[in-house]
């Protein structure tokens, strides 16, 4: 499918430290609910709100992102933000793809947690005019829209899922199986390179 013929892109960021069931879960409810014709999965360097580096390395980040998609054709994995280093900010990212799909739709996942804090995003004023947003519930987080002119968004409705990095990375710290929780070839990988484990 070349960019030209795509009509709607979802982008979907974070340090997928690692990649879980959660994030694969949420890519397809992209493509199957909302009529995502492609969801790109995108590591990011640095997150600008999140006070700590990810744990594993750019290269394996990337290969486990890439094992999980592997066999899913809608499902796509870039190394733009890893490649541009640094903090990673949404606006640049959107405005790649905008130029690379420029007759697509561009929307931005994210969950409930980072809906509500939009307004800290970087340049958001200019964000909202390149992309609308898909949102996903959270447990915890209520799903409180942000009053911001200009924003368009669209709940994607999904089961909540307990998944998170954290959970595997705790559970490889201890020892424990992560077996339901990532694909079997990311669990594979994470062994392989004893990810998570100091």
């Amino acid at each position: 499918m070349s960019s030209q013929t795509i009509a709607s892109l979802a982008l979907f960021g974070g340090a997928f430290d690692p990649v879980h069931c959660g994030h694969l879960q949420v890519a397809r409810a992209a493509v199957a609910r909302m009529e995502m014709e492609r969801v790109i999965l995108i590591p990011s360097a640095q997150s600008p709100l999140k006070a700590h580096a990810p744990l594993a390395s750019d290269a394996d980040r990337l290969a486990m992102l890439q094992l999980a998609t592997a066999h899913e054709p809608a499902l796509a994995v870039s190394s733009f933000e890893l490649e541009q280093g640094g903090t990673s900010y949404s606006l640049k990212t959107a405005l790649h793809f905008q130029q690379q799909y420029p007759s697509a739709e561009l929307y931005w996942i994210v969950g409930a947690d980072q809906f509500a804090q939009l307004a800290r995003w970087h340049a958001i004023d200019q964000l909202l005019q390149v992309v609308s947003f898909l949102v996903c519930r959270r447990p915890g987080y209520a799903l409180q829209p942000p009053t911001l002119p200009g924003l368009r968004y669209r709940i994607l409705e999904l089961a909540e899922s307990d998944c998170s990095s954290t959970v595997i990375r705790t559970r490889c710290q201890m020892g424990q199986s992560i077996a339901e929780l990532t694909t079997q070839q990311v669990e594979a990988f994470i062994s392989a390179r004893a990810l998570y484990t100091l």
